[in-house]
């Protein structure tokens, strides 16, 4: 009755315990990610702002670099307009523009100043904006003959004296900076104006090639030059009406859309997001103006990697926080684990006498089954064994039938060549001697290679040492080693091989295969009233060559046509084969990237194979 009374006093007390506990757990937990996320948010941004600060030096340093190259692109052209305005064949040209010499002149003059300077054009206008002469005045788009008193270089020019302008042509759709220069006539007002048309293309060429993004715009804010084409000839922000009419009316930018870049219309300083054909690109954007022009670079740097690294940066101080935190967690953890370790081991030694004899049944119960998985897996393994051990004899038969059904063809070729040795020592034939004795090496040899192909075949290894095979040469090698049963069983041999016919193929490997197919038409016409062989070959499409041994023995009959190919089967009599010679020619010819098929044609039966081609 004590033992209730205070258990029951004991429960509440828990409760009220781990109540308490829990919400202080609950507070340092808000507080652990209110820490953590403040420190996050601290780094990022001063990260950030100093990566930015980093990209915006660059990005200066960049858009003083891709102004000095804009300014000597232009630079190295500004002199020539000034220079022609003053040649005498110019101004001669001008005081009688109907003279045919001096129009011939000036247009071999600027055509060859135009290819030793590399500028797109050069031509000369009257005071009525006629072209007069040019430097294409030989090409189908020539600008002889075409006014241009509606173009702003030739207005311009007359009015000050030179001008510079952007814009495609109007003749040739092609892009590029008008220089003009008024020519000074001899009463003091303006004789004409020359105008050099260079072309600007390299440098948006460059920048693309750099990874660089630079716009540059004219006095509208329509990007006539930029490293990403999709920008080109679009406004950064919405034009006027009367600007766009005034666009539309020069032709200044052919036939232009003028679409705006930017959805709004305020100022594009800070970060700007530009639209490309396969997304946006954005970044920090950095300008400077060109006032002789009045035109404007924009340099766009790329601020991705600074928000990575700014991320990188985040994380990494709210690790560290969380590391932190974690650790006085554990310790705080450690603390309160021992004294409930301290209380729980009192109440454990009270329950250990309970438990004991629970433990000591189920200590019995599970020696018995355990004993029991003991014999079940000792029956299990000695099922394995019996599983592997049979596995093992059922593949060594399959290997020594092998050997014995393909060592047999060359050992009786062997004992024929041996024969036939004896005979020609007895006639005193030295030279067919040595042939032979050489044949029967061959002979041993390739017993010794058939032995290592069953082998591999045995391990399920692949193909190795490939070459360039002649067929005719295969073809020969196995009739050669045939040729005793041949001549006395009388069969008549046709081989119409190509010389050129060969494949990508193991030598010994393909001459095994091909001694199986001829062989095996040999055992088809042994009582046929007509033994006749043919072998042929023919280029397959596809790269392939298909090598075809057909005799005439009758065929194959149709209930036996789907199984050729299988292992042991056979139509011999019993002890004549073992059904293996076409089964491991098909696992060979596959193993060499091939196919084989069996048919029947006019004769007999016709057995071909299909290899790839050594050119394939």
């Amino acid at each position: 009755m004590k033992r209730i009374t205070s258990l029951a006093g004991a429960v509440p007390r828990r409760m009220t315990r781990a109540g308490s506990v829990l919400k202080s757990i609950w507070l340092w937990r808000w507080i652990l990610a209110a820490v953590t996320l403040a420190a996050t948010l601290v780094v990022f941004g001063l990260s950030l702002e100093s990566g930015l600060d980093l990209a915006r030096r660059q990005a200066r340093q960049r858009l003083v670099i891709a102004e000095a190259v804009l300014r000597a692109a232009i630079a190295r052209y500004e002199y020539l307009p000034t220079v022609l305005a003053l040649d005498t064949q110019v101004q001669a040209l001008l005081a009688d523009v109907d003279a045919p010499d001096r129009v011939a002149a000036v247009n071999a003059k600027f055509a060859a100043i135009a290819t030793a300077s590399n500028v797109a054009a050069i031509y000369l206008m009257d005071p009525d904006g006629l072209t007069r002469g040019a430097s294409n005045w030989n090409q189908p788009l020539s600008f002889v003959g075409t006014s241009y008193a509606y173009r702003p270089y030739f207005t311009a020019a007359k009015a000050t004296g030179v001008s510079h302008y952007f814009g495609i042509g109007t003749t040739t759709g092609v892009p590029g900076l008008f220089i003009g220069k008024a020519v000074p006539g001899a009463d003091g007002r303006v004789a004409g104006v020359v105008v050099l048309k260079v072309d600007l293309e390299g440098l948006p060429n460059e920048w693309r090639e750099a990874g660089e993004q630079v716009l540059v715009s004219d006095a509208a804010g329509v990007v006539f030059l930029a490293s990403e084409p999709a920008w080109k000839y679009r406004p950064l922000h919405r034009v006027g009406a009367a600007e766009a009419a005034r666009i539309r009316v020069e032709r200044q930018y052919g036939d232009s859309a003028l679409t705006p870049l930017l959805d709004q219309d305020r100022d594009p300083a800070g970060m700007i997001d530009l639209p490309t054909g396969d997304g946006t690109v954005g970044g920090l954007v950095e300008r400077t103006a060109l006032p002789e022009f009045d035109w404007t670079i924009w340099y766009v740097a790329p601020t991705g990697a600074t928000l990575r690294q700014a991320g990188l940066a985040a994380l990494a101080a709210g690790i560290t926080c969380l590391a932190l935190a974690f650790a006085l967690a554990a310790r705080s953890q450690r603390r309160r684990r021992l004294r409930s370790e301290q209380a729980m081991r009192l109440a454990l030694e009270q329950r250990v006498t309970e438990r004991t004899r629970e433990l000591s049944a189920a200590n019995d119960r599970l020696r018995s089954e355990i004993a029991e998985r003991e014999r079940t897996t000792a029956a299990l393994r000695s099922t394995q064994d019996e599983l592997i051990h049979a596995g093992r004899l059922a593949a060594l038969g399959q290997i020594s039938t092998a050997i014995n059904h393909e060592i047999n063809q060359p050992l009786a070729a062997l004992r024929t060549f041996l024969a036939s040795t004896a005979v020609f020592l007895e006639r005193g034939d030295g030279a067919t001697v040595r042939r032979n004795l050489e044949r029967m090496t061959q002979v041993t040899q390739r017993i010794a290679e058939i032995i290592r192909h069953l082998k591999a075949f045995a391990r399920k290894t692949g193909t190795e040492h490939r070459e360039a095979v002649k067929l005719r040469a295969a073809s020969e090698a196995a009739l050669d080693l045939l040729q005793a049963r041949i001549r006395a069983e009388a069969v008549t041999v046709t081989c119409t091989i190509p010389p050129e016919a060969l494949v990508w193929a193991e030598p010994i490997r393909l001459e095994q295969v091909l001694l199986n197919l001829i062989v095996n038409a040999l055992d088809a016409m042994q009582d046929a009233p007509e033994r006749r062989l043919d072998l042929t070959a023919a280029r397959e499409a596809g790269s392939c060559w298909r090598l075809a041994v057909a005799d005439s023995g009758g065929g194959i009959a149709e209930e036996h046509m789907g199984q050729v190919f299988d292992p042991f089967f056979t139509t011999k009599s019993a002890g004549e084969g073992l059904g293996l010679g076409l089964s491991l020619s098909s696992l060979i010819v596959r193993d060499l990237g091939g196919s084989i098929a069996a048919a029947n044609g006019a004769r007999g039966a016709v057995l071909a194979i299909v290899l790839p081609a050594a050119d394939a």
